[in-house]
């Protein structure tokens, strides 16, 4: 059995509790052996405005400081003031990771070749500002890649100083085997969410009868996003993946696909009760969400932190080919396509 790779689209929806920075307590405080928690310190002196961030500006006592598991450092610190986050980050993989900070104003990151602070160097720096977590400004925003070795212990330290405003200091990374050029707070990940299964050579079909996908696919692919092009010719494809409601309320759910498709839903917790809630009998262009009612489901209500399976069953005559899932929900939320989150490592510790 042949089995390559199916061009993905990739798109992210990170978790809005990701840049909290939640204080932990402080039995919990970064040393090697806790990794991935991280001291915020603020200086509140107004002299360093005009002031740089090297090592003495950061050697008094903070005004402010707490342990946190997440770096991202004060959004209320005001001007004038300078901040300061450091910890240590083990390496979940062995290979090359990218750093990046973004920071109101200046701002420095450093890291360590190994677990001994002494050891830190400039890896990455903004002048001027960004936006927050806008990782993407300026060039020096991004460390070259890096190797890490998977189980090693690195020390990561971060520096802010601000000259008006609240100002802001956060730090994310690239890892091994992740999507390139998305970002993710230190100590998270991207995982695949979804999977595509192609069946080639099969002849036009209502999807729900084709037999094929009783058989083992020809192609798979695991994707960061519920949404795929240019499949093939005369293929079925089956796309499945999972969704937890953010809040509760009542969602819909938006389908397109070249040329046949149905979209199934069934309770996470059910193993075999499939059940039909949006279809395509004709195709729809590759951005083509809601041109028709049947391609959007009926109001499906949900609880906060409901899980539900979704399954597309597809069929594609000529090509190129797409198929993809949307969804529409409480307080505006409008993701299309569906997207992979941010969790934390759980090969990292954190």
């Amino acid at each position: 059995m042949n089995r390559r790779r199916v061009p993905c689209s990739i798109a992210f929806l990170f978790l809005a509790t990701c840049a909290a920075g939640s204080a932990v307590t402080a039995d919990e405080g970064p040393s090697p052996d806790h990794p991935f928690v991280f001291e915020r310190s603020v200086w509140l002196d107004t002299a360093s405005a005009t002031g740089s961030i090297e090592d003495a500006d950061f050697e008094g006592v903070p005004d402010r400081s707490e342990v946190v598991e997440t770096p991202v450092g004060f959004v209320d610190a005001g001007a004038g003031s300078r901040q300061r986050l450091r910890g240590w980050i083990e390496a979940p993989r062995t290979g090359a990771y990218r750093f990046s900070i973004a920071s109101d104003d200046d701002g420095v990151l450093l890291l360590s070749t190994s677990e001994d602070p002494a050891s830190g160097r400039p890896i990455a720096s903004v002048r001027g500002f960004t936006g927050k977590d806008e990782f993407d400004r300026q060039p020096g925003q991004v460390s070259r890649p890096i190797v890490l070795i998977k189980g090693r212990r690195y020390h990561l330290e971060a520096r802010q100083r601000n000259v008006d405003g609240g100002g802001h200091l956060s730090v994310a990374w690239q890892v091994p085997g992740g999507p390139s050029g998305v970002h993710v707070p230190v100590g998270m990940r991207i995982e695949p969410t979804f999977l595509l299964e192609v069946w080639t050579g099969v002849p036009r079909s209502d999807p729900e009868s084709i037999e094929v996908f009783q058989t083992p696919p020809d192609r798979v692919e695991a994707c960061f996003a519920m949404y795929a092009q240019d499949i093939g010719i005369n293929v079925a494809t089956r796309f499945r993946g999972r969704f937890r409601a953010p809040t509760s309320g009542n969602y819909r759910f938006l389908l397109t696909a070249d040329d046949l498709a149905t979209l199934r839903i069934r309770s996470s917790k059910d193993t075999d009760a499939w059940r039909p809630v949006a279809r395509l009998s004709n195709w729809t262009s590759p951005d083509g969400w809601d041109a028709r009612s049947e391609q959007i489901t009926g109001a499906i209500s949900l609880q906060a932190g409901e899980i539900i399976d979704l399954e597309v069953l597809h069929w594609q005559g000529s090509g190129p080919g797409h198929v993809g899932v949307g969804v529409r929900g409480p307080g505006g939320l409008d993701v299309r396509p569906l997207r992979s989150v941010a969790i934390s490592d759980p090969k990292s510790g954190s």
